[in-house]
């Protein structure tokens, strides 16, 4: 059923709670399980896709390369992280249709760094589309994209995808947490918001939790323990576009940022931006912008730039055009689904050929082997060659049989992808 049976949400919902509150589902607790039952529903379908996406992200992050482990292979860590990035971005787009052929732009950075009145105040809206009361218990990972219709959907942690409306996500902030004691962010992965007006039509704006205050979650079932950090890690590391905020209260990139940051390893250069401007003169931002720009350098983060922002005046500091500069170069850099499908082929091809050659090597060697075998008449050197010549000749065995299972795993891979867009389409 999820994460909770509904007589331990039942006894969650304190009927007793006295405040009053205009909101649908925090008004009682029938109201409260309505909106729990809706979340926490399941289906055949969704469980069999879940199921899927786990196999191609086990054959991506473990089985191909696994299959190699008795070969030495060129840039073996630089593939492993290649392929880990590569299967978490597939994923992410197979299971939001919504994010096809758009570049995602991650907005990262501390809790209390102002994320989402920064991305209310980019995108000009004339209502919220993000809650601003959130706090690390209720904090979901949500995607804000141009749309033709608007509409709110929840992606469970079990792959159910369900629609929301406005009251029920207004019911899944703080409020919800402080009445019932219960957060969301347990079992819901992520949110997607639709939306007309979005200025960006080719760009998709995630919101993450803020790394830096872990959130212990209970589940009831399996006894995880998952963090914050984690979770935006997880969302964060397939993202095309990282937009990292810093609270100029703090004035600082701190070394848990870098760390952070630094744990990414993103293709492309990430833009700073000093958030609530508005709080200080002008000579104390120049100073902050200056110290950060030279922990950048000693850091040596792939910095587009470093900017000072007022999600209040909706305003970049000094007349500066860095955040829409970056922006249009995300949407000129977007990728397709098929771009990446055609890096996880190079990247088989590549493998594959390190295998052939790899083998052609090995016969070489068993070949030179019996050449000196046979001219030898030093019976204590023949010896130790046919040691040598044994020994190679397992090496051609071992390697043919990593071939063989990696192209079994290839075919399994490449299975799991047609059978899952099938099941999409």
């Amino acid at each position: 059923m999820g994460l909770f049976d509904f007589d331990e949400v039942e006894d969650i919902l304190d009927e007793d709670y006295v405040e009053e509150e205009s909101n649908f589902y925090l008004k009682s607790s029938e109201n409260a399980l309505e909106l729990v039952s809706k979340i926490l529903s399941t289906s055949k379908q969704s469980y069999q896709q879940a199921k899927n996406l786990k196999q191609i992200d086990y054959l991506m992050d473990v089985d191909l390369l696994g299959s190699l482990r008795n070969i030495q292979l060129n840039d073996e860590a630089m593939l492993q992280v290649k392929l880990g990035q590569l299967s978490d971005r597939l994923i992410e787009e197979k299971k939001y249709q919504v994010l096809r052929d758009k570049s995602v732009i991650g907005i990262g950075g501390k809790f209390s760094a102002g994320k989402s009145k920064f991305i209310n105040s980019l995108l000009k809206a004339e209502e919220e589309l993000l809650p601003e009361d959130q706090n690390p218990t209720t904090s979901i990972p949500t995607y804000i994209v141009k749309g033709e219709e608007e509409c709110i959907k929840a992606y469970t942690v079990d792959n159910n995808e369900v629609e929301l409306d406005i009251e029920s996500m207004k019911a899944l902030t703080h409020k919800f947490y402080k009445k019932y004691n219960m957060g969301f962010s347990a079992f819901i992965d992520s949110l997607i918001i639709t939306e007309p007006d979005v200025p960006y039509e080719n760009l998709v704006f995630l919101d993450t939790p803020g790394y830096s205050k872990a959130d212990i979650y209970s589940d009831v079932k399996a006894k995880k323990n998952i963090s914050d950090e984690n979770k935006a890690y997880e969302q964060l590391k397939s993202v095309d576009y990282l937009i990292w905020l810093v609270d100029i209260e703090n004035g600082v990139l701190s070394e848990s940022d870098i760390a952070f940051i630094n744990k990414l390893d993103l293709e492309h250069p990430i833009l700073v931006v000093i958030n609530k401007a508005d709080k200080k003169i002008d000579a104390e931002i120049e100073e902050i912008l200056e110290h950060i720009k030279r922990t950048i350098q000693e850091a040596g983060i792939k910095c587009f730039a470093v900017s000072a922002y007022s999600s209040r005046n909706g305003k970049e500091w000094n007349q500066t055009d860095f955040i829409r500069e970056y922006l249009m170069e995300a949407q000129k850099r977007r990728k397709s689904k098929e771009d990446i499908l055609s890096q996880i082929s190079d990247i088989e091809k590549k493998l594959e050929k390190e295998i052939e050659i790899g083998i052609e090597e090995r016969i070489k060697e068993r070949n030179r082997l019996n050449d000196v075998i046979f001219r030898s008449d030093d019976i204590m050197e023949i010896k130790t060659l046919v040691d040598i010549y044994g020994e190679s000749m397992e090496s051609i065995r071992n390697m043919k049989q990593c071939k063989y299972f990696y192209q079994k795993t290839v075919r399994k891979l490449e299975t799991a992808l047609d059978k899952h867009y099938e099941r999409k389409h």
